[in-house]
Formats: structure tokens, C-alpha cells, sequence
């Protein structure tokens, strides 16, 4: 090759392209033919070619031509033809400005990016549905579609969503992770893999129902469900599980404790029947009243086949009658044999409940745990169980191979931050559940209902509810009328206040109880000592729930007593929770004298009753209590029967109940 091609770049590329044109037909190895007048020799400093020197070169319409070399010997000029010049380099241009280069209509070239007027003239530089060629600034460039846009396949079912672009160029396939619970395989036992449903390979041991994918495909009726705890009954709280477990509340309905009858079921999803059913059990309730069932079926469910019936074989722990007082930790171990011709196949196990009627105010359900049937496919991976957690504990893979909780600190915020009486703010238990704080639903009484003080029902559901039916006057009519009034003995003589019917007998010949015109009444029976008529020495006083203070109090009384300077009763009022106490009456001298304050022999009617009216305007509308003392003083006399109270417009009663 002459000296002044080897030299220069672009006429060796010409000469390499016009090669390349005949090799069809042969390969010529000698040099191009040199124009006439023309050096082939190199510059003696070693430039590309001599200033002035020619050398053929070949137009872009075939027309033969020459080029020059320039001044500087770097290289060769233009091929001198008519038209623009597409094979030679400009010296003016700037190699290294991305603006100043030729366009290409190629995407794959690694040179700068091609110049364009509009979109349209990048639309060819997309690799994929995820691309897009776009004009920026006079350059062609590739951007990337946004995350979300359809793209691939659109199919979509358990295993895969439709493929969508990431954000970053590609096509996502949206495949479910490996081990994902599906449908529709062959056992119906089944799993996703690589985006497909089929048969699980592996089962964990056990189910421990931590998730909700420990039920995943079951079918509920009832109160069957996942619970952290056994409900309230009528007499207690919740009683709170180590762990959550599957189960049925029975006759207690939300709002707790409730009553109802229930007729309930839960089937599991297909599942390959082992040669037990294995699982703990945990009841509170009348046992063989409550009818229980377990049962199998490897036709779909059409028929089943009973391993356990409570109304014919009361053998299992389940059947019998449990008490209120079950610890949360006394569950019963079952196993019950299932037909030999049915083990190994893909059956569903059935749990029936029947609690018949809404007796018995004990009862809190039944629940299970630890099965070994219908247990979680293998998880395999985190992913497998995304979306299972919240936020106390994000769901992760167990070693078990059943989705467990990843639980944060017992105490953290979670819920609802609520709080009152009836609430305290909702907090994360530490095994990855968010627990309520709830107060026990009409076991609790409050007094910051909406209403306000002595205008509230008990709490219902975290809230302080506000008495629908509310007493204006307390008559006294049944022990519900002195909740929460507290009675103490001052000086150890004995603390008689309560309700009564009849004033008792006194030590007089011929005495005999006297019957109160207003039943119940509440007082104490004095020096008066069971059994009647005896004898004692009383001092000992009451004191009431908080109140709204009316402008009077007002209430019945009466008395068969010394009366002022030997029994002496007293009347005070707090506005402050108890702190302080101011005296209404004293019938030692104190306030406006009352009635209550006389001196009454026997006999006196049980109808003859006083008519008591305090002046409270100083207080009223405020929230207070009363305390009413007694002292006897003495053991003396043997006409005495004590001080009774009755309709006093303070300390009313709600006559709501308690449950909702």
C-alpha cells in the first residue's frame, strides 16, 4: 500500500470500503492507481501526506475524482465532487462537541447522539416496549416508559399479573414469589413457580395459624376466624392466648360479651389426610349441650364421613363441660383416627359447632391450634409471605416453613391512640399483634361518658356510653342501686349500712320487725345487732358515687333513735374527688336542724316518713359526693332500730345494661 494511504485514516477506510466491493468477484492485491503529477511518498517529518499532493478518490455517484492534501500534511481534503462531501473530516469541526457531529439513522452506533428536529425522527432508537425515543434539545435520546405501563404478556391469574415496564427500561413478568399459595392445580393442594400454579412439594408440620395465610382457601361461617383471645363472658374479661389461634366465639357476640346461637362450620382446604387429625383444643362452654363435630370428606365436601360427634360419643375432651376458670395454658391434646381408606387422599376436614341455645353466661367458645392438617406450603422465601404482617410484625418465612411474625417492641404505637376511662391507646403486644387496651365491656364502670358525671352506662367497646334510661330519683330497689358506694367502719363496732325491707325489732316487749312503706330502703340498723334484737355500739359512715350536685338534696327519712347529743348523724359534701369534706348537717349543732336529727321512741309506722331538704346551691352543677356517718354513741336503748333513706335525687342509677 502507497506510503500516503497507510498514512491517512479516511482514504484508507475509502480504499478498505471500494475493496470490499469487489470481493464477489475477486481479490486484487495491488495499490490504487496514483493520478498523474501526483507523490506517493510520505512526508519526511512523518506527516500524513506532502501539502499539494493529489490522489484519486471516487464520488458519491461513481464519478472518479481527486482530493488534495492539505496544507498542514495532516491528511486529505474533500474528494473534489459535486455536492456535499460525505468522505472526509473536517479540519474545523470540533471531534469532541456531540453538537458539531453527522446524524445517523443507526441506534446501535456507539457514536454521539444523532441530531432531530422532532419524536419522530428518534422513534427507531427504542430497544423495546419499554422505551421510547424522544428530541431533547436537538438530540435523539432514549428514555425509559413509566413504571406501571402495559407491556408483554397481559395474562393474568393466581401466580402472575400482567407484565408491566419497571421504570428502568424493562419488561416485569410480575410473577408471584416462589411458594405462593394458588388454585386449580391437580391435588388443589397447590403453589406458584415461575409464575405457574402447581401441586405443593412440601407442607410445614404444623399449622400454628400465625397469619392469615394459615387459612388461605378455607370456608367460614359463624364466628370461625383467627383470635388472639377467648372473649369476655358476663362475669370477666378476655382471656388472652399465648398465641393466635382458629377458632369460634360460640354464643358470646360482639359487642362482648353478648348472647346468640350459633349453627357454624369451618372447612379447611384440600389437604392430604393424614392417619390422625392431630390438633389442640381449648372450650369453655356446656360441652355435649354445645354439640361438637369433626369431620372428613374426599369428595369435594358432597358427602362427609364424622371422626368425632359430641351428640353420640361425648369420649373427647371437647365434648365435656368446661368452666369459666380455664387458664389460658390448659388446652387438651386430640388426636382422632381417620378412616384407613381415606388416608393419603386430598380431602377437607370439617369443624361443626352448635351451641343450640344463648345459655350460658359462663361460656367463651372453642378454639384450636397446632393442627396437623391443612398446613402452609413450604414458604421458602420471604417474599412467599409479603403482605401477611402488619404493623407490629412484618410477615416473614419461619423455619417451620409457615409464615411467622417478625415482631417489633411490645409497646409500640399501633391503632388507635385513643385515650379515656374505657381505652387506653392501642400497643403492639410483642408476638406482632396490635391489642386494643380495651376496658372489659360492661364490667367497667366510667364517669366521663358525653352526657357527664352520673349520666353514664358502663364502658362499651374502649368508650364511656351515656345512660339511656336514667334514674332521676335513687329508690333503692335492688343492690344494682349501691354500686360503688363505699361503707366503713370507724371504730370497729361494725359497719351495718345496706338495704333493707323492715326496720328491725327492738329489745321492747312484743317488738317485731316493722315493714319499710318504701322497699328496699338503705340505712343501717343502728345498735341493733343481728341476731335481732341484740345490741351493739355503731359508728360508721357512706359515701356515694360522684354525682352532679343538684341546687337541694332531697331524700326520705327514717329514724327510731336517740337523736341529737347521743346519735349523731352527719351529712358532708366534696366537690374535689374526697379531698376535702364541707358539713351539710351535723345534729350536734351544726346547719339547719333535720328531722333525722329528733329523737323517735317506739313504736313509729312504717310509712311515717320525714321529708329531708339540704340547701346545695353553693355547689350545685359541680361534681361531688355525700357522706352520710352514724355514731350511736352507746349500746343504749332498747327502743332503737336504726336510720333508713330512701328516693334521694342524688346518686341516681342507670337502668341501661350493662352489655349494650
Amino acid at each position: 500500500m502507497p506510503a500516503d494511504l497507510r498514512h491517512s485514516p479516511v482514504a484508507a477506510v475509502v480504499a478498505v470500503l471500494v475493496g470490499l466491493a469487489f470481493v464477489p468477484a475477486c481479490f486484487d492485491p495491488e495499490p490504487p492507481t496514483m493520478a498523474s503529477g501526483t507523490d506517493s511518498s510520505a512526508d519526511s517529518t512523518g506527516g500524513a501526506c506532502e501539502a499539494g499532493a493529489t490522489q484519486a478518490c471516487t464520488c458519491g455517484d461513481g464519478q472518479d475524482s481527486t482530493q488534495t492534501c492539505l496544507d498542514d500534511g495532516s491528511g486529505f481534503g474533500a474528494c473534489e465532487c459535486d455536492g456535499a462531501d460525505t468522505t472526509a473530516t473536517d479540519p474545523t469541526t470540533d471531534p469532541t462537541d456531540p453538537t458539531e457531529q453527522p446524524t445517523t439513522d443507526d441506534p446501535s452506533t456507539s457514536g454521539p447522539p444523532p441530531r432531530c428536529a422532532d419524536d419522530d425522527e428518534c422513534a427507531d432508537m427504542a430497544r423495546g416496549e419499554c422505551e421510547v425515543g424522544v428530541c431533547d434539545g436537538g438530540m435523539c435520546v432514549v428514555q425509559p416508559v413509566d413504571a406501571g405501563e402495559p407491556c408483554g404478556d397481559a395474562a393474568a391469574d393466581g401466580c402472575t399479573a400482567a407484565d408491566t415496564c419497571d421504570g428502568k427500561g424493562q419488561c416485569a413478568s410480575n410473577d408471584a414469589p416462589e411458594g405462593f399459595d394458588c388454585d386449580g392445580c391437580e391435588l388443589g393442594v397447590c403453589a406458584c413457580s415461575a409464575g405457574a400454579c402447581g401441586d405443593c412439594d412440601d407442607f410445614a408440620a404444623f399449622n400454628h395459624f400465625t397469619t392469615p395465610r394459615s387459612i388461605a382457601g378455607w370456608t367460614l361461617t359463624g364466628g370461625w376466624g383467627l383470635y388472639r383471645e377467648a372473649p369476655q363472658n358476663f362475669a370477666s374479661g378476655p382471656t388472652v392466648f399465648d398465641s393466635q389461634v382458629f377458632g369460634t366465639d360460640g354464643n358470646r357476640v360482639a359487642p362482648y360479651p353478648g348472647n346468640e346461637t350459633e349453627t357454624s362450620t369451618a372447612r379447611t382446604r384440600p389437604t392430604i389426610l393424614p392417619a390422625t387429625l392431630d390438633f389442640l383444643s381449648w372450650h369453655v362452654d356446656e360441652g355435649t349441650i354445645d354439640t361438637k363435630q369433626v369431620r372428613v370428606s374426599v369428595d369435594g365436601g358432597a358427602t362427609f364421613v364424622n371422626v368425632a360427634d359430641c351428640a353420640f360419643d361425648a369420649t373427647p375432651v371437647f365434648c365435656q363441660v368446661s368452666a369459666d376458670t380455664r387458664p389460658a395454658d390448659a388446652w387438651d391434646a386430640i388426636s382422632l383416627p381417620v378412616p384407613p381408606d381415606m388416608v393419603g387422599q386430598v380431602g377437607v376436614v370439617e369443624f361443626f359447632y352448635n351451641t343450640q341455645d344463648q345459655c350460658c353466661s359462663f361460656e367463651r367458645g372453642w378454639f384450636i391450634d397446632a393442627a396437623n392438617f391443612a398446613t402452609e406450603c413450604d414458604c421458602a422465601e420471604d417474599a412467599t409471605c409479603a403482605g401477611f404482617g402488619g404493623t407490629c410484625g412484618a410477615s416473614v418465612c419461619g423455619v417451620t416453613g409457615e409464615c411467622e411474625l417478625d415482631a417489633v417492641a411490645a409497646g409500640t404505637d399501633c391503632g388507635d391512640a385513643t385515650e379515656n376511662q374505657c381505652n387506653t391507646a392501642d400497643a403492639c403486644d410483642g408476638l406482632g399483634y396490635c391489642a386494643t387496651n380495651n376496658a372489659t365491656n360492661g364490667l367497667t364502670q366510667c364517669e366521663d361518658c358525653g352526657a357527664g358525671f352520673g349520666n353514664c352506662n358502663a364502658c362499651q367497646e374502649g368508650a364511656c356510653a351515656d345512660c339511656d334510661a336514667l334514674a332521676g330519683i335513687n329508690d333503692f330497689s335492688n343492690s344494682s342501686f349501691i354500686e360503688g358506694w363505699v361503707i366503713e367502719d370507724l371504730a370497729g363496732t361494725g359497719a351495718d349500712w345496706q338495704l333493707f325491707a323492715s326496720a328491725p325489732q327492738s329489745q321492747a316487749m312484743g317488738s317485731t320487725p316493722t315493714p319499710l312503706a318504701f322497699s328496699l330502703s338503705f340505712g343501717t340498723d343502728g345498735n341493733r345487732q343481728a341476731p335481732y334484737p341484740g345490741a351493739e355500739t355503731e359508728h360508721s359512715r357512706v359515701t356515694t358515687p360522684p354525682d352532679v350536685v343538684p341546687a337541694q338534696i332531697t331524700f326520705a327519712s327514717w329514724n327510731v333513735d336517740e337523736g341529737t347529743g347521743v346519735d349523731n348523724k352527719t351529712i358532708e359534701i366534696s366537690v374535689d374527688g374526697g379531698v376535702s369534706w364541707t358539713v351539710l348537717v351535723d345534729c350536734n349543732g351544726v346547719g339547719i336542724p333535720q328531722p333525722f336529727c329528733v329523737s323517735r321512741n317506739d313504736p313509729r309506722a312504717g310509712n311515717d316518713w320525714d321529708a329531708v331538704a339540704i340547701d346545695t346551691a353553693a355547689f350545685e352543677g359541680q361534681v361531688g359526693q355525700l357522706r352520710f356517718t352514724y355514731n350511736t354513741g352507746d349500746g343504749c336503748c332498747s327502743f332503737e332500730r336504726g336510720w333508713f333513706i330512701d328516693n334521694m335525687n342524688f346518686g341516681e342509677i342507670c337502668f341501661d345494661s350493662p352489655f349494650g
